[in-house]
């Protein structure tokens, strides 16, 4: 992730706590629904987008050891919580350093796991 898409990141979920300290929330949802809809949607596809450019960066995976790999990361990823816990830095604190606290937490977990595929290739 560049830092022109993080510093807009960062504006995106300052916009939204903005709007939860000065709007109530059933205003946010009723009124100003498409705008507040459009908020959130953009909010969460830029946390996926970061956290996945900073799990997925530099990771090889043997073609064989594919499938198997993913579904171990699958499983490694819902059971450590980081991803309610992400949403959660994004939606509940607005807070962009949380987020990619998260995504470096996530990193460690896949690139282990990788990386023990490549202990059993090697």
């Amino acid at each position: 992730m560049t830092e022109h898409r993080l510093n807009e990141y960062r504006s995106l979920l300052d916009s939204l706590k903005r709007n939860k300290e000065n709007v109530p929330l059933e205003t946010l949802k009723t009124k100003y629904r498409k705008s507040y809809e459009q908020l959130t949607q953009s909010i969460q596809s830029m946390t996926r987008e970061i956290l996945q450019d900073v799990a997925l960066d530099g990771l090889q995976i043997e073609r064989a050891e594919a499938d198997q790999k993913y579904l171990e990361i699958n499983s490694a990823i819902k059971k450590s919580g980081i991803m309610k816990k992400a949403s959660q830095a994004a939606f509940i604190q607005q807070d962009a350093d949380l987020v990619l606290e998260y995504a470096g937490q996530l990193r460690e977990i896949v690139h282990g796991i990788v990386k023990g595929c490549e202990k059993n290739a090697g």
